[in-house]
C-alpha cells in the first residue's frame, strides 16, 4: 500500500514561495503519495502587514473566516485520504493545534521561521519583554507542542527554536531548503568581457540580507556593478546614491523565469551580510536558488552555512555585517575572475549533493520514520549534514 501524507494548512504558491512547494517535490520524489488540504495564504501583502503590527489584528480577523472553511474541509479530506501523516506548513502556527485535534494520524509543523525571531530579534518591530514579544513566544510555543514534530530548515534553527520554545530536543527536526524551480541544464558561467563583474543580490531587503551592507561594499570597488532586484525604497534610494551608474535598479520583484534569466546572465550572487544571530543560522534561499544555477555565492560566514558548504569551493564568505572585509573580498575576485569560473565550475554539483531533490527525499524518510516508525520504515536510507 502506498504511503500518503496530507498537507494541510494556509499557505502561499507560486513565484516566491518555495518552501511548500519543495516539500511537496522531497515526498513526491520519496515515493508518498501527497494531498491537499488548502487555503490561501497572505501573499505579498504579508510583507506590508508585519511591518504594521496595528493590522495584525485585522489581518487575522480577515483570515478567520478562511480557517472555517480549512476545518470543514479537512474532516471529509481525512475521510477521503486517510493519510499515514499530516504536514502543516509555514505560517501554520495558528492552525498547528486545531488541525491535530481533528485527525488521527501523527502531525509534523513545518514551522521554517520562528514568530517571536521575525518580529523581535531579526527585524527589531518590537522590543524584548513586551506584551507583543510575549505574545509571538507563546504563539511559537504553542504551535510546537501541538505538533509531533516540528521541522525547522537546518539544525541551526532547530536548536535555537528548542531553547526558545524550552520544549524537548527530540521534538524538533529539520529539514534542507532546496530549489523547486532548479533548471534542468546549467547556462555555462561566462567571464566578463568588460571587465566588470557582475553581481546579483534579490530579496525583499529584510535585516538578514544586510543589503546596506553590500552596497556599502560594492562602492570600494569599481569593477563591480550591482543589479539590484527588491529591497526597500531606501535600501533602492541609498544603492542609487552610492553606485550611480554602476546598480541596475530592477523590479522589487521577478517570478522564476526572469529570476533564472538573471542568475544566467550574472558571474556572482549576493547572500546575506545581517548583523542578527539569524544570520548565523540559515542557509538562505538565494544561495541554493544560486547553485542550482551554477553561479558561485558571496555571502556571511556563518556557522549554518559553513555546515554545509566549508571546503565546496562554491561559496566565498566574509564577516558578517562587515563591509570592508565584504569589499576586500569583492575586489579579489573581480579581479580574478578564475576564481569564480573554478567555483561555477561545481556549483550545480554541490547544490545536488546537499540540496538536490534526492537528498530532500531520503532526508524527508528520516522525519517520517520518526513520525510513524510502523508506517515507514521501508523508504531510502536517510542522510545527514
Amino acid at each position: 500500500m502506498t504511503d500518503r501524507v496530507l498537507l494541510c494548512g494556509a499557505w502561499d504558491e507560486g513565484a516566491g514561495y518555495p518552501r511548500t512547494r519543495s516539500l511537496r517535490q522531497g515526498l513526491e520524489a520519496a515515493g508518498i503519495e501527497v494531498s491537499e488540504c488548502r487555503v490561501p495564504g497572505l501573499g505579498q501583502k504579508k510583507q506590508s502587514v508585519l511591518r504594521k503590527p496595528w493590522r495584525w489584528p485585522f489581518a487575522w480577523w480577515q483570515q478567520k473566516e478562511q480557517r472555517a472553511t480549512l476545518l470543514q474541509e479537512l474532516e471529509a479530506k481525512v475521510a477521503q485520504v486517510r493519510p499515514h501523516a499530516v504536514v502543516v506548513p509555514y505560517p501554520g502556527h495558528g492552525l498547528v493545534s486545531t488541525i491535530k485535534q481533528r485527525v488521527a494520524a501523527p502531525v509534523a509543523f513545518d514551522m521554517f521561521l520562528s514568530a517571536y525571531d521575525t518580529i523581535v530579534e531579526d527585524r527589531q518591530m518590537v522590543r524584548p519583554g513586551s506584551i507583543v514579544a510575549n505574545y509571538l513566544q507563546k504563539l511559537d510555543t504553542k504551535a510546537c507542542a501541538a505538533a509531533d514534530l516540528v521541522v525547522l530548515d537546518t539544525p541551526e534553527n532547530a536548536s535555537y527554536v528548542q531553547d526558545l520554545t524550552g520544549l524537548p530536543a527530540e521534538n524538533f527536526t529539520w529539514l534542507p531548503v532546496h530549489d523547486p524551480d532548479a533548471p534542468q541544464r546549467v547556462v555555462p558561467w561566462q567571464a566578463p568581457e568588460d571587465g566588470m563583474l557582475q553581481l546579483l543580490f534579490f530579496g525583499t531587503g529584510v535585516p538578514l540580507h544586510g543589503l546596506k551592507t553590500l552596497i556599502t561594499a560594492v562602492a570600494q570597488v569599481a569593477n563591480v556593478k550591482l543589479t539590484l532586484v527588491g529591497g526597500t525604497d531606501e535600501d533602492r534610494r541609498y544603492a542609487k546614491e552610492m553606485l550611480g551608474q554602476r546598480v541596475l535598479i530592477g523590479p522589487s520583484f521577478v517570478d522564476s523565469d526572469r529570476l533564472k534569466e538573471l542568475l544566467a546572465s550574472c558571474h556572482l550572487v549576493a547572500g546575506v551580510f545581517g548583523e542578527s544571530n539569524k544570520t548565523q543560522r540559515v542557509v538562505p534561499f538565494k544561495l541554493v536558488h544560486a547553485l542550482a544555477a551554477g553561479r558561485p555565492v558571496i555571502t556571511a560566514d556563518t556557522p549554518a552555512v559553513a555546515r554545509w558548504l566549508d571546503g565546496s569551493g562554491v561559496v566565498f564568505t566574509c564577516e558578517a555585517a562587515d563591509a570592508g572585509a565584504l569589499g576586500k573580498s569583492l575586489r579579489e575576485l573581480a579581479n580574478d575572475p578564475m576564481q569564480l569560473a573554478a567555483a561555477a565550475a561545481k556549483a550545480r554539483a554541490t547544490y545536488e549533493r546537499h540540496f538536490g531533490t534526492e537528498q530532500l527525499a531520503k532526508r524527508w524518510h528520516e522525519v517520517l520514520l520518526r513520525m510513524n516508525p510502523i508506517r515507514f520504515s521501508g523508504g531510502p536510507q536517510a542522510v545527514t549534514a
